[in-house]
């Protein structure tokens, strides 16, 4: 089924391990009930499982994933993307890709806290010979964000400011 563009991308941007992830999944729970049809479009995973599996993180390739979860997120009444999006350069193609409808999301976190948690996973995005243009090499801090979340507070303040951010987007058809 074809849905309508959606009116709204909420793209969560940072670092590896800065907790894009849990708060997407959050906000799909959230959403989810009162907008069927959510679409969350996680990179780590498209690229384990779906449409990004042939995908690195060359310069060429990273712009091929922006297009390729700007367009995924966009078929669904509503859009949910994770990306690290490390450079002014892939936040300005995915705003061109967009429009007004995207909403950048900062997801940050400190580097210890992000180490940690990384050291957690089974497969961890942090490698100890990393490739010349890892995001975490080439990560510049967003100049003109929606929407800033500092992981470091509970997760739930982090859960509850966006959840409130995309209600606001949804009911006023702008951010607040």
């Amino acid at each position: 089924m074809k849905h309508p563009p959606a009116p709204a991308v909420f793209w969560l941007m940072g670092l590896p391990a800065s907790g894009k992830t849990t708060l997407a999944r959050r906000l799909l729970a959230h959403l989810a009930p009162e907008h069927p049809g959510c679409g969350l479009y996680d990179a780590d995973e498209q690229r384990a499982t779906g449409l990004l599996r042939d995908l690195g993180w060359s310069p060429e390739d990273r712009n091929a994933t922006i297009r390729a979860l700007s367009h995924a997120a966009s078929q669904h009444p509503i859009g949910i993307v994770t990306l690290v999006t490390s450079t002014p350069v892939e936040q300005r193609l995915a705003a061109s890709l967009l429009g007004g409808r995207l909403h950048l999301i900062h997801v940050r976190a400190p580097a210890e806290l992000r180490y940690a948690r990384d050291a957690l996973r089974s497969s961890p995005a942090y490698r100890a010979d990393p490739a010349p243009d890892a995001p975490e090499l080439s990560w510049t801090e967003p100049e003109r964000t929606a929407l800033t979340l500092d992981t470091t507070a509970p997760i739930s303040v982090s859960e509850r400011a966006l959840c409130s951010f995309a209600d606001d987007v949804l009911r006023d058809g702008s951010a607040p």
